[in-house]
């Protein structure tokens, strides 16, 4: 469902750009396409459970593989959604108990993960003020009246209401509470980011939903977990276990991508903001053009919304990541004229205080080719 709400992202041949993860890793669109059929062919058969364990067992490899390639060919594919479908297929190849117990370190890392993205000095800011100023004008309060010391709180007070459920879903005796509290989190997203509050994209809505159903059935039943008489089994599971919180958490300082670390509605991620010369927008692709702003009075800087050209082309938002948004810019600038005048203001966190941020900002060619060769993907 989610890849038929995000379509064109899979489909291909839109006009903004698609950047292989590996160099060199760029498939041919038909071979692409058939990549997107197989995947989805595959997991009509793993849902439905036609033919006996042997051909499940095949449909669930072949899923993983067409689903791992598609995002080699394009990392803009590596959505929230897609890489949880990917952990979670791979987690089904342990034994049942095992593959339970992996599923819910995944589900659980996720608020987990998300909560900790959030910290910053200023809570009443992105995604976490706008959920919060929604939720409050339906139920009939004007959020000027809080002020905003008592909005910076309820900010603070969400965002740690999320990292409360998450530990809640990893202690057994907590864990009927921490059912409870995830479903009615995911029940107040889809009431503010549905059809009636800030009417985001269905996809957002999907994922919220898939959790609503998930949490309660994944969470359900036994606590524990049988040891595995085979030491490599044993071996494998713990390995597995400690990369499913390792990976994400490596995420805060850097080292893992934003969205496969779930930074979900965070201020954490990168930000490259684009503007070039009002003279030169009509060198831009066609379908850009629509998504630059007007210059200011008496400035002749515009900003390319490189954010609403993903939207527009791809039904997607566009990939979190320093190393994608440097490519997206080096695909637009290499459009215009080589002595237009442009200006890439980037804003970033720390390393390791990642609640901190810093600015800097490239004007030149030469500039941004040294940046892009920092990237190992590229």
């Amino acid at each position: 469902m989610l890849i038929l709400a995000t379509w064109p992202l899979w489909w291909g041949g839109s006009a903004f750009p698609a950047i292989p993860l590996i160099g060199g890793v760029a498939l041919p669109l038909i071979v692409d396409r058939l990549l997107v059929g197989t995947l989805l062919s595959a997991c009509a058969i793993t849902a439905t459970g036609i033919g006996d364990r042997r051909w499940n067992l095949a449909a669930r490899i072949t899923a993983l593989v067409a689903a791992a390639i598609l995002v080699l060919s394009d990392q803009h594919r590596l959505q929230a959604w897609h890489w949880l479908f990917m952990l979670g297929l791979g987690a089904s190849f342990f034994r049942p108990a095992q593959g339970l117990q992996l599923q819910r370190a995944i589900l659980a890392s996720v608020y987990v993960c998300s909560a900790l993205s959030r910290i910053s000095a200023i809570a009443h800011q992105g995604m976490s003020a706008a959920i919060v100023d929604q939720l409050l004008r339906m139920l009939g309060i004007d959020s000027r009246v809080f002020g905003v010391g008592k909005l910076e709180i309820l900010c603070h007070g969400f965002n740690a209401g999320e990292l409360i459920v998450g530990l809640m879903l990893i202690y057994p005796k907590t864990r009927r509470y921490g059912i409870l509290s995830a479903v009615a989190l995911h029940g107040t997203l889809l009431i503010a980011l549905g059809p009636f509050g800030l009417r985001h994209h269905s996809a957002v809505l999907l994922w919220n939903l898939c959790f609503v159903c998930l949490i309660p059935v994944v969470f359900a039943g036994p606590t524990a977990v049988a040891e595995s008489e085979r030491s490599r089994e044993r071996w494998a599971y713990h390995a597995a276990k400690l990369f499913v919180w390792l990976f994400p958490l490596s995420g805060l300082i850097g080292v893992a991508d934003n969205w496969p670390s779930w930074q979900l509605y965070s201020t954490r991620p990168e930000i490259w903001t684009l503007r070039i010369n009002d003279a030169d927008r009509n060198h831009l692709p066609k379908s850009l053009q629509p998504h630059v702003s007007e210059a200011a009075p008496l400035d002749h800087w515009v900003t390319v919304r490189m954010d609403r050209w993903s939207l527009a082309e791809t039904e997607s938002p566009i990939y979190p990541e320093d190393r994608f948004q440097c490519d997206v810019v080096c695909h637009v600038i290499n459009e215009l004229p080589d002595d237009a005048e442009f200006r890439i203001e980037i804003s970033e966190p720390f390393p390791w205080s990642w609640w901190r941020r810093r600015y800097r900002t490239i004007e030149s060619r030469g500039e941004l080719d040294t940046e892009r060769e920092r990237f190992v993907f590229h």
